[in-house]
């Protein structure tokens, strides 16, 4: 049975009149670029065998070497047994003597090896038959779009298409092959020979001594990658004349921010994989437009009304309400604090926390969700044009980590594909989840102890505020002091965030570390699930790490304990109490502190830090290097960055964290998603040039979507719709002012809201020893202290028979606030729903497509049986020669 086919996308043109790329390098032994002048060498010194892959090693006079030298020559000899072709080129390294040599291995897989391996990992390759109708549009947004939005059709023409299906060795003859040459993209020849490195054993005498990467590992090689297909720098008023150079000058470059990605030449260059990414990141930075339009309109909404609020020009203006003494918010050296002095706070509340803010938070939580819908489409489409819709787990090869980590003795077949490959058994697997389990729950412990430290710190510098402004002889203090406690919420909240911030990325960097161990000790098969059980362990722990803090602002601080004026803390420590604007502020100055500090921490991870180690590494390399000159594209590229094995990895973190802070959190931070929208557009050009100019080029990986993120992904979407609706409930006041407008106010209106929304507290109740030790007051006779003080709740005053208990209107309140969560959930999942049914996961167009290319394989495999018959009778076998 013919498996199921499908058009592949290949590269198979470039920018000369429609010359194949192949076609223009294969002929010549090298190209010269006028702006440098130097030779750029992409095949073997026959001018006519491409290099598909070099590997990097150093000679030397040390004991270890001869060991080293050993292995290379075992596995240069299985290499070629393989049916690897090699050219070794050296050059003397000046000032280290005549026995240290660069050695430099250029590999070239032969025809037989790639129709081998390209059998077994079943790679989908063009049919003859080809395609009538055009490609299908993969997004319609940017074909709808002016061409100043997209790329330079003369540099990246659109790329043709064919019915494919996977590789078989018996069935050549139906395939399209032009040439031996070009018939397997470089990105796919780098593929295959990897696969190939990956499983050469070196030691004979050691089955587990196998693979690339250990010999990578214990330094016997310095570097394996595939080559550039030549220098990214333009030439002057001249057309870029490689693909590389194609891609840097329409994707690569800062001011191309606006255009739109090439994905099908990303893909044909980096691998699936990379493709998936770009893409995503590309409709994901789409969709944050109209987010930040709407979140504009909320802080204009905030900023064109806050002069009319009725609440704000009570704390402002009037002068009964401004002058009510309140409590103070810490105990003994907190002073007791006149209520206007909240007035600016209570301005800059309202910026975030206003009628539009709750529209705003609706609006987010369907966006999530129907960002996961459309994207879900997208991916579907994409994996179509990626060639990647029909494959399955199963036709994903088995880690040569595994094979080199389970005994020959223990492998068994594997009954679906009946391949001899290691076993594990079920119970071995479960006791190490078990393990993993109970490391995850005990981080997850150190992530609560940071935050609880985090929590002391905060209550102690708030308490060393006060008490450095009122220690003075003058308890109105100097302007300085009078600074400090005037934005004693700014400077809390804002540092006690950059401590958070400096604390999440050290247990992150820690915990990456153990996860990748724990994973490895679950051997898993295949490499899809290797990375799908580390994304999920990783994120379940930087979740938690990086979002507690925000839910304990967000829905415990000052709540519990309760907030009674004197009342302890946990553990009789402090009290963690709102300032004066109320916890929101804290919650919004949290969550634009980890925010924008993890993009500019990202930002100089990745740009400022590897520049400045180039940098001083040619400074001290320099004299060798002017006398060592790197002639050649396989020394070019080892002179690069080599590309971190897991980097896919961490740019999937990071940008889904992205997203949990501008879903779960959007309603206290609605400029979120234009930080994220600019963020995303440096990103993209910031990975675009990194990965062209800075790091080698990466082995083409194979992946169908985006893995177990997408998974993530949808319970970030699912999460965010639970705590955008107990923001907007419990942490916000508009539920409050909700109640008092329909069933506590005379006029229908928020006038007298303000002091309706405290209660008193009697100055005599005061556990012992909390009382303030200054009063703090302007214009105020300390010797005659405030009998009363208000605080912000809703509880019985200190003559009721039950003091200090919560009251009837607390209990209407939380009613209405839960009644409101059960509301906004249930609206924002039907929404979510008929918005699934009336967009499904696959486009109908595509299943039409899907019909229509299995006919015209099947019609293919029937013609090419008819011929065969008629060539030999009936009788025996014939193979298409090539």
């Amino acid at each position: 049975m013919p498996t199921n086919p499908k058009r592949t996308v290949r590269n198979t043109l470039n920018v000369e009149e429609g010359v194949p790329l192949h076609d223009q390098l294969k002929p010549r032994k090298s190209l010269k670029y006028g702006l440098s002048g130097d030779e750029e060498s992409l095949f073997f010194n026959d001018g006519r065998r491409r290099i598909d892959f070099v590997l990097v090693y150093q000679t030397g006079s040390k004991a270890s070497d001869v060991k080293k030298t050993g292995k290379r020559a075992n596995f240069q000899d299985q290499m070629e047994q393989q049916g690897i072709d090699f050219e070794l080129h050296s050059k003397e390294v000046p000032g280290e003597g005549p026995d240290v040599q660069l050695c430099f291995v250029k590999l070239h897989a032969t025809w037989d090896l790639l129709i081998r391996y390209a059998d077994i990992m079943k790679i989908r390759m063009p049919l003859m038959k080809a395609v009538e109708d055009e490609h299908f549009q993969d997004d319609q947004i940017s074909r709808h779009c002016p061409n100043p939005l997209k790329v330079d059709a003369t540099l990246l023409p659109k790329l043709p298409q064919y019915v494919s299906t996977g590789f078989s060795k018996s069935k050549i003859g139906l395939f399209n092959i032009p040439d031996k040459e070009s018939f397997f993209s470089p990105s796919l020849r780098s593929r295959i020979i990897w696969e190939c490195l990956t499983r050469i054993q070196f030691a004979q005498s050691n089955p587990s001594r196998i693979g690339i990467q250990k010999l990578l590992a214990d330094g016997s090689f310095l570097a394996a990658f595939p080559l550039h297909d030549g220098p990214w720098e333009p030439e002057l008023n001249r057309k870029p004349s490689n693909l590389r150079a194609s891609l840097y000058d329409q994707w690569g470059r800062f001011k191309m921010w606006f255009k739109f990605q090439p994905i099908d030449y990303i893909k044909n260059y980096f691998g699936e994989r990379m493709g998936f990414y770009f893409a995503w990141m590309e409709f994901y930075t789409l969709m944050l437009l109209p987010a930040m339009i709407v979140g504009l309109i909320c802080i204009i909404y905030g900023l064109a009304s806050v002069g009319t609020h009725i609440p704000v020009n009570e704390l402002c203006l009037d002068k009964e309400i401004g002058d009510i003494v309140m409590c103070p918010i810490c105990e003994r050296r907190c002073p007791y604090w006149f209520l206007k002095e909240s007035c600016t706070p209570a301005k800059a509340t309202y910026l975030i926390d206003n009628p539009a803010t709750i529209c705003f938070a609706t609006f987010m939580a369907l966006w999530s969700s129907l960002f996961l819908i459309l994207w879900k489409r997208k991916q579907t489409i994409l994996s179509w044009n990626f060639d990647t819709y029909y494959v399955t787990e199963q036709e994903e090869p088995v880690r040569p980590e595994l094979e080199a980590q389970i005994k020959p003795d223990k492998w068994k077949i594997n009954p679906v594909t009946q391949v001899n490959e290691p076993y594990v058994s079920p119970w071995r697997r479960m006791l190490q989840s078990m393990v993993s389990g109970s490391v995850i729950i005990f981080m997850i412990i150190v992530v609560f102890a940071a935050v609880f430290g985090t929590v002391v710190y905060r209550t102690s510098l708030n308490v060393a505020i006060y008490a450095s402004a009122l220690d003075a002889p003058d308890s109105t203090g100097d302007e300085s002091e009078t600074f400090q406690v005037k934005y004693s919420v700014y400077i809390v909240g804002g540092t006690a965030a950059l401590i958070n911030l400096i604390v999440i990325l050290i247990l992150n960097s820690v915990y990456y570390r153990i996860a990748k161990w724990l994973t490895e000790k679950e051997y898993p098969r295949t490499q899809s699930e290797y990375e799908n059980s580390l994304t999920v362990k990783y994120y379940i722990f930087e979740f938690v790490n990086t979002y507690t803090s925000l839910f304990y602002v967000a829905f415990f601080k000052g709540r519990v304990p309760p907030p009674l004026p004197g009342a302890k803390g946990v553990f009789n420590l402090p009290a963690d109490r709102c300032d004066k604007g109320g916890c929101l502020i804290e919650l919004t100055i949290q969550l634009a502190v980890l925010f924008l500090g993890s993009g500019f921490v990202n930002f100089v991870l990745e740009m400022i830090i590897p520049s400045i180690s180039r940098a001083l590494r040619n400074r001290q390399h320099l004299r060798i290097r002017q006398r060592m000159k790197f002639d050649f594209r396989w020394e070019k590229d080892y002179d690069l960055h080599p590309y971190p094995g897991m980097n896919m990895f961490m740019e999937y973190s990071r940008m889904v964290t992205q997203f949990g802070f501008i879903t779960m959190f959007v309603a206290a931070f609605p400029l979120a998603p234009i930080f994220a929208l600019i963020s995303n557009l440096l990103e993209i050009r910031l990975d675009a040039y990194k990965y062209l100019t800075l790091h080698r080029r990466p082995v083409a990986t194979w992946a169908r979507d985006i893995g177990a993120w997408g998974k993530i992904l949808e319970n970030v979407a699912r999460f965010a719709v639970i705590t955008n609706g107990f923001i907007i409930a419990f942490s916000s006041d508009f539920v409050p002012k909700l109640a008092y407008v329909s069933a506590y106010s005379e006029d229908y209106t928020l006038t007298g809201y303000t002091k309706w929304s405290l209660s008193e507290f009697s100055a005599d109740d005061f556990p012992f020893g909390s009382a303030p030790e200054i009063i703090g007051l302007r214009e105020w006779n300390p010797d005659y202290p405030p009998k009363t003080c208000f605080y912000k709740e809703f509880r019985s005053g200190p003559e009721r028979p039950r003091p200090y208990a919560l009251n009837l209107t607390f209990w209407h309140i939380f009613a209405a606030r839960v009644i409101l969560v059960l509301v906004f959930e249930h609206f924002v999942m039907l929404a979510t729903k008929l918005v699934s049914f009336f967009v499904p996961d696959i486009p109908a167009s595509l299943k039409v497509k899907v019909l229509r290319e299995n006919f015209l394989a099947k019609e293919a495999f029937y013609e090419a049986e008819g011929r065969k018959k008629g060539n030999d009778g009936g009788r025996g076998e014939v193979t298409t020669p090539v």
